[in-house]
């Protein structure tokens, strides 16, 4: 119970800060200072001599200037602080019929038309930033300050209560649908991370098998030809030696490497003995996406054959994801290809002209990033991106002297 009365005292008179919603997305505060001014600009007019107010009342004296201004400022005062607001309104409505005397006889409620909508505008502003905790202490706090000058029949109290209430029942509903959306972003927002980090580790895993069974492949054949080398040639006895511990040591290599490399194995556990596609193959993928229909062109120069085996690997893999890519996202459209080796570097480009876009897909889309990690291991360079004349490109350095 202490606690209770300490929470509610902490929420009427003192300044500690409390929990609030969190931020609103941007385009929802620049609504709400628009608004926010218009209301404090309306609070004035209604307060004018044009206003609803009886003739009778002097609203150019200080003290009718003094509660158009104090009002005003209340609502001005929701964009800094909420709950200062609200603080500050319910001084003005336990103050307002003093200074101004005479306004329940003249019109049947003792507040200026102003003041009243300062007060709801308040009211909508905490329920749309605070807990239902705090709400429910704010709404007891209206109903004292509403009661404290003793000016209104048991019928209007009633009323004033129930539109107190129906505003923070929809300014907290206003809250709530606000937060339940913000969570669902972040939840979105999360799940698409964790799918990213899934597709990275997995493209990863991938990319280590297949430069692991390149690697084993070339370490298995320097085995073998350093083992035979005893049957091919007449070799003195210390070369004997040196061949054999040559051998030795790329079986050495192909265990630890098989031990440590073990868990990139299939789902199945079984190992893959297939050859791996080099870049001589980019043509045998292009030649079936013709057979499909697909308007294909390919422009292969250099000495593609002395790719080493890794970069070889990794770019026949880039080109077929990007041409999966091109007719996956733009079908209908022409693609150009484009191989060149030179000593230092590989240069892939895949270009593809604009089409139609493809009907909606929500399914994750990780071929880009596929790419890029591909890239990254070879610490080549990546990019991707509209071409000049529409359509998209991707376009591919990887070195050929290990980076």
């Amino acid at each position: 119970m202490k606690a209770f009365f300490s929470a509610g005292a902490s929420t009427l008179f003192r300044a500690n800060r409390l929990v609030r919603t969190p931020p609103s997305p941007g385009w929802w505060r620049w609504l709400r200072l628009v608004l926010t001014w218009g209301a404090a600009v309306v609070v004035v007019a209604l307060n004018s001599d044009t206003g609803p107010l009886p003739q009778t009342i002097d609203l150019a004296s200080a003290p009718a200037l003094s509660i158009t201004g104090f009002s005003a400022a209340v609502v001005l005062l929701t964009l800094v602080h909420p709950l200062w607001a609200w603080r500050s309104a319910a001084v003005l409505l336990v103050l307002s019929p003093m200074v101004l005397k005479g306004l329940g006889d003249q019109w049947g409620w003792p507040w200026t038309p102003g003041t009243m909508l300062a007060g709801a505008v308040v009211l909508l502003a905490v329920a749309q930033s605070y807990r239902q905790a705090v709400l429910g202490w704010v709404f007891g706090g209206s109903l004292v300050a509403l009661w404290l000058p003793h000016l209104l029949s048991a019928e209007k109290f009633v009323l004033l209560s129930a539109v107190a209430g129906g505003v923070l029942v929809l300014g907290n509903a206003m809250r709530l649908r606000r937060v339940a959306e913000a969570e669902r972003v972040e939840q979105r927002r999360r799940l698409e991370q964790e799918e990213t980090r899934a597709a990275t580790l997995e493209e990863r895993a991938v990319i280590a098998r297949e430069l692991h069974d390149v690697v084993a492949h070339h370490m298995s054949v320097l085995a073998l030809r350093a083992g035979s080398a005893r049957y091919r040639f007449d070799l003195p006895p210390e070369l004997l030696t040196e061949f054999a511990e040559m051998q030795d040591t790329a079986r050495e290599g192909l265990t630890e490497m098989r031990r440590l490399l073990g868990v990139l194995r299939n789902e199945s556990g079984e190992v893959e003995t297939a050859p791996q596609p080099r870049v001589e193959q980019i043509s045998e993928l292009v030649e079936r996406l013709r057979g499909a229909g697909v308007v294909v062109s390919l422009e292969i120069s250099g000495a593609v054959g002395s790719v080493p085996g890794g970069v070889a690997l990794s770019a026949y893999r880039i080109v077929q994801e990007a041409l999966s890519n091109a007719v996956r996202h733009a079908p209908g459209s022409t693609v150009d290809v484009s191989v060149a080796a030179s000593a230092e570097e590989l240069r892939l480009v895949v270009a593809n002209s604009a089409a139609e876009p493809p009907p909606p897909d929500d399914r994750p889309k990780h071929g880009l990033l596929g790419m890029r990690e591909r890239v990254a291991a070879l610490r080549g360079t990546f990019l991707a991106g509209p071409g000049k004349q529409g359509g998209f490109v991707v376009a591919v350095t990887l070195p050929l002297n290990g980076g």
